[in-house]
Parts: structure tokens; C-alpha cells; sequence
């Protein structure tokens, strides 16, 4: 039973270790993720960058990966989709503004244990609105092979590169992070 315990203070961050295998600076990593981001429990390692062994292996009955975020006030990651699997979230503490839509022109604010669950092909984002660090419940749910399924905004690797320089955004792509949203609708335009 020891090793299905998961004690909060001895989480080491997904993105801390993307970060320190990757040297970019945190900004960068804050910009397409929470300030930290701990995968709490999934049956086991699953595809993608946010989804190394977890802390307790479980949940057999399904393949989820149950995280917590935190993030300081007024960060978030920018927005994105996960094209194939199911995305959860419940406040856990602080007030979270979550936001869906092509542009996030969509949104609602998340109080003290309430929860919204974003289905796949949903554009989203959020958003610490409290005045001090604020911790979220992410589910992510779906097929094994289905976890590498997460594309963000052009507008965020646009943001980064003018930031840190378009070399930051090529380690990025080249480690698998995907700014292509929308991209094949402005591509088909211009074809037309």
C-alpha cells in the first residue's frame, strides 16, 4: 500500500524536469504550461511531455492521468487542445477562470471545489484569478496511444520566440510541443 500514497511535498514537477532536460528558462515553460504540474496518478507512464511515471500507479480501470497545477496570480497557460482525450478540472483551491472557444471567447470561473470537464476538440485555457499561488485538479482521460494529442496557439510559440528567440521555440518543436491550432484552416485559405 506504500507505494499507492502520494504525498504532495515530495511531487517533483513534470515541468521542472522538461525544464531542466530541455535549460530553457521558466518563463518559457510558463508560458505553455502551469507553473507546475504533478502527475499524481495514471496506470503508469503515458505518451507525451506532461505524463512521466506518477507518483502512485493506479486507476486500472481506465487510462487517466489525475494531476494537480499550481500557478502564481494571474498565469495560465496559453491555449490549447487536446484533439483526442478528455480534460477535467476542479478547483482545489484559489478562483480559476477557465476558458473555451477558438479564441477563448468562452469562459467561467471556477470557485472552491467546483469543476468543469472539457471534451475533446475543445479549444481551453486557465487562469489563476486568486492573489497568491492557487492549486487545480486535472483528469486526463482516454486511449493509451491518445496522451501525445495536446496542440497550443500559434500565438504562444509568437510570444515566446519574440521573448526568448526562435531558437527556444525549435527545442520546444523538436521535443514534440505543437503551436499548429488553426493552422490548417489558414493554410487551406491561402491554397483557395
Amino acid at each position: 500500500m506504500k507505494s499507492r500514497i502520494a504525498r504532495f511535498k515530495d511531487l517533483v514537477s513534470t515541468k521542472a524536469r522538461i525544464q531542466e532536460k530541455l535549460g530553457l528558462p521558466q518563463e518559457v515553460m510558463e508560458m505553455i504550461t502551469a507553473k507546475a504540474t504533478f502527475n499524481v496518478m495514471s496506470p503508469g507512464p503515458l505518451p507525451g511531455q506532461i505524463s512521466p511515471r506518477p507518483a502512485v500507479e493506479g486507476g486500472d480501470a481506465g487510462v487517466f492521468r489525475l494531476g494537480i497545477v499550481t500557478c502564481p496570480p494571474g498565469q495560465g497557460p496559453g491555449l490549447h487542445v487536446h484533439y483526442s482525450t478528455h480534460e477535467t478540472f476542479m478547483c482545489l483551491t484559489g478562483r480559476w477562470l477557465i476558458q473555451w472557444g477558438d479564441k477563448g471567447e468562452e469562459s467561467t470561473v471556477l470557485e472552491h471545489l467546483d469543476l468543469i470537464a472539457v471534451p475533446p476538440a475543445v479549444t481551453r485555457r486557465f487562469e489563476n484569478l486568486s492573489d497568491h499561488d492557487a492549486h487545480l485538479l486535472v483528469i486526463v482521460q482516454g486511449e493509451r496511444d491518445q496522451f501525445d494529442d495536446i496542440d497550443r496557439d500559434p500565438a504562444t510559440a509568437e510570444k515566446i520566440a519574440s521573448r526568448f528567440g526562435a531558437e527556444v521555440v525549435s527545442r520546444l518543436r523538436a521535443c514534440g510541443w505543437k503551436f499548429t491550432i488553426g493552422k490548417e484552416e489558414a493554410d487551406e485559405h491561402a491554397q483557395a
